[in-house]
């Protein structure tokens, strides 16, 4: 259980969205509380402006991104530097990374030019950063309205046919496209370790040397 105080709560949703862990958000007056999936609740004490649920670990409620409007308020209101949720304050992006006002908890840099996962990952860690890691609906929805009609690979793989796509720190990607990841319909040998963000907002996977005109990279 993690307990904070906020002044709204959309900012209370956006973290819960933005934490793999965490399953409920809990708001009331300034108090915003998240609990892991572990947590047990009586909705029926609820009412509607309390408790919200992830459905799949993506939230119920609809979190609208408007691209025109700000819908949180900080110190940090400029996009060079961003709120980070280790020290609760304003910290700087580094050299060529932004912040965007929709997504205020991490920075990010993209290029254009024919990468491949490792080139990608590579070009990634020379600017300071990693490669991109769109856990929440929010991120995904966000960069292909950004991006258009542009895939990306992201930071997950495999080695071994069966094994599941996971993030750096562990946990499980969700957001697959139907009937994804499926390797190409192999069964008996791995040819898709890598994953990509499509232009429709979900993930799919494909060969590690598939190449993307863009890519993608984030520091928190």
């Amino acid at each position: 259980m993690l307990k904070i105080t906020l002044l709204d709560k959309f900012f209370c949703l956006q973290i819960c969205s933005m934490n793999s862990d965490c399953a409920y958000a809990f708001y009331e007056g300034n108090e915003c509380v998240l609990f892991n999936i572990d947590f047990e609740y009586d909705y029926s004490l609820s009412n509607d402006k309390i408790i919200y649920q992830k459905v799949n670990f993506e939230l119920q409620e609809q979190l609208a991104i408007d691209l025109n409007q700000n819908l949180l308020v900080f110190e940090c209101v400029d996009s060079s530097h961003f709120w980070s949720l280790n020290t609760n304050s304003c910290e700087i992006c580094k050299i060529g990374f932004v912040k965007y006002s929709e997504l205020p908890f991490n920075c990010y840099h993209y290029a254009t030019g024919s990468k491949n996962y490792a080139g990608s990952k590579s070009y990634c860690q020379s600017k300071g950063g990693v490669l991109f890691r769109p856990k929440t609906q929010n991120e995904r929805f966000f960069f292909i309205q950004r991006f258009p009609f542009k895939t990306t690979l992201i930071d997950s793989k495999i080695t071994n046919l069966g094994e599941k796509f996971k993030w750096p720190d562990g946990s499980d990607v969700i957001g697959f496209g139907k009937g994804e990841p499926n390797n190409l319909m192999y069964t008996w040998l791995l040819k898709e370790d890598c994953l990509e963000l499509r232009s429709t907002g979900f993930f799919n996977d494909v060969p590690c040397n598939t190449y993307n005109d863009l890519t993608i990279c984030q520091h928190n």
